[in-house]
């Protein structure tokens, strides 16, 4: 009896999202479409696959058994396509990438020649903080993410690195008791956490002056004197903005990291991953 992989990839799909209606929008196909995959896998494997409720779908007993072997038939299917016909594969994956803006035009490039050969990979891309990204691959919201990390002992040396710098505007007075200014961006922001931390080693003290939830707010408050940013180099598009003071301590290096949400991701998800982290080792 064959067992037709798209099936099989609508029945992963509602086994790891736990609703037909999510499944269907990640597939891009309908959610009456996914809904008679399941009904003839049910059929032809004469077995219940999901205990349904008005909230969510989970895998019985059989189908928790069928998730496994699933795995291996969609992976080996589509490890075979992507090797001779890479056009033949589609599906939608959710990329989240950091919200500096010098990383747009080459990660675009990058997604561009991923697609070019993939003419039914649709990629929806989510410009936030690694922190929420590292969040959505626990989460299973996103499939894969650049992230960036501060460099450390265990960073891999070919990486690009990237140094963050200090930049406020000429006339911020930073001489004095007063404790330092700091324009941030909002939420949990690995250069805010560093910028505060190195002022905090120094025996300084800092306070939030204005915090946005783009890295494009942050230029603004501190191009109008609110305070002091912390962020790359290649970010900073006013050169006159990058400050020194014997108050402010150096920056860390960050590096540019590529992560997928699970151990074993469909192909597409590997190859655009691969891809990306060609391109991390050139850019940072």
């Amino acid at each position: 009896m064959p067992m037709d992989t798209t099936a099989l990839k609508s029945f992963l799909a509602v086994a790891e999202m736990g609703s037909f209606t999510v499944a269907a929008a990640h597939l891009n196909l309908s959610q009456s479409t996914v809904s008679g995959h399941i009904r003839k896998l049910e059929e032809r494997l004469q077995a219940q696959l999901f205990n349904r409720t008005t909230r969510r779908c989970e895998l019985t007993t059989a189908g928790e058994a069928l998730c496994v072997r699933a795995q291996e038939v969609v992976g080996a299917a589509d490890r075979l396509i992507e090797a001779f016909v890479p056009s033949y594969l589609g599906g939608a994956i959710r990329l989240g990438i950091p919200e500096d803006y010098h990383l747009f035009p080459a990660i675009m490039a990058a997604i561009q020649e991923f697609l070019a050969s993939r003419p039914k990979v649709s990629v929806s891309i989510d410009a936030s903080l690694s922190e929420r990204h590292r969040k959505g691959l626990r989460d299973g919201y996103l499939d894969l993410a650049v992230m960036r990390r501060p460099v450390g002992p265990d960073t891999d040396p070919t990486l690009a690195r990237s140094p963050l710098v200090w930049i406020a505007d000429p006339g911020l007075d930073l001489d004095g008791d007063a404790a330092i200014p700091l324009a941030h961006v909002s939420g949990p922001c690995q250069y805010f956490r560093a910028a505060s931390a190195v002022i905090e080693a120094a025996g300084d003290q800092w306070r939030s002056a204005c915090s946005c939830s783009t890295l494009e707010g942050v230029r603004a408050g501190v191009r109008s004197g609110l305070g002091v940013g912390a962020m790359p180099i290649e970010d900073c598009t006013d050169p006159s903005l990058i400050r020194s003071h014997p108050r402010l301590p150096p920056l860390p290096q960050f590096s540019l990291i590529v992560e997928v949400s699970s151990v074993d991701p469909p192909v597409i998800v590997r190859a655009l991953a691969d891809r990306l982290r060609r391109f991390v080792g050139q850019v940072a």
